[in-house]
């Protein structure tokens, strides 16, 4: 961090989280986890500050680690890896987590998960290319941030930010995917019935935070800048997945954007965001 001029970062597990373990076993181990975290954090709480993993498959016990993770340990709120054993978030089950979120005031991070492998197989295996490419396809490369953008349509056109409108997401990956077709959303979803007081836009623009993750790309960061605005964009890296060195303080200091825009972009909205 102090190499590459970070002040103030944020860490959580977007990795193996231990929401994946089975349920018998992931309530123990998020806890585990969230305890560890929370003491490397307060060793060092003028630097670093955390987001609590959760054991999202057994909702209400999720729900009440959110509240412990935020009360007692300090942590900023929580990160959820993709879907959950193939199960989407809009679905009913997990609304005691977002509940508990709006309840606590803190942000909730949508991150990519591993896809399941019945959906690469049909999605991206092809004769045409190797297996391993067909993995990428699959992840990091698209098919992980396509999968979280339909978690993020989904639980907005389910009514989730209707019923808490004080709800706060963040999405990395420029938004994996929505905000380019925020305008096609808004004006499609209601011929199929979507019985929504507000758009779509409406919601993701009120409710949904963006992030680079590390994808320092000046035609995303002027899209999202022009749908989303300043104080709804949040500076992010990837490490340790992606390192990319000076390029993390050049790709800021040296964007097309005002000096409040700069400011906003680098730590205003994180700070009032994450409470720091």
């Amino acid at each position: 961090m102090d190499k590459y001029g970070i002040d103030m970062q944020v860490i959580s597990d977007a990795g193996n989280s231990p929401q994946v373990l089975p349920d018998e076993l992931t309530v123990d181990a998020c806890r585990a986890q969230n305890d560890t975290l929370a003491e490397a954090v307060a060793a060092h709480s003028d630097r670093l500050a955390g987001l609590a993993a959760l054991p999202v498959n057994v909702p209400d016990a999720a729900a009440k680690e959110l509240e412990r993770a935020v009360k007692t340990l300090g942590l900023k709120g929580a990160i959820i890896s993709g879907t959950v054993d193939g199960q989407f978030l809009d679905d009913p089950k997990f609304e005691p987590i977002f509940a508990m979120a709006a309840k606590l005031d803190v942000p909730l991070y949508l991150h990519p998960g591993v896809i399941k492998d019945e959906q690469k197989a049909i999605l991206y295996d092809s004769k045409a290319y190797s297996p391993a490419l067909a993995t990428f396809m699959g992840g990091a490369a698209w098919g992980w941030h396509m999968e979280q953008g339909v978690q993020m349509v989904r639980l907005i056109i389910s009514g989730l930010l209707e019923k808490y409108p004080n709800l706060k997401l963040a999405s990395g990956h420029w938004g994996e995917f929505v905000p380019m077709f925020m305008e096609r959303l808004s004006e499609f979803l209601p011929f199929s019935g979507l019985d929504l007081p507000h758009s779509f836009e409406y919601y993701y623009k009120r409710n949904v935070y963006v992030t680079p993750s590390g994808m320092f790309t000046d035609p995303q960061l002027k899209l999202v800048l022009t749908e989303m605005g300043a104080d709804h964009l949040m500076y992010s890296e990837d490490y340790p997945y992606i390192n990319r060195k000076d390029k993390v303080g050049q790709f800021i200091t040296q964007a097309d954007l005002s000096d409040q825009e700069r400011e906003q972009f680098a730590h205003g909205t994180a700070e009032k965001l994450f409470k720091l």
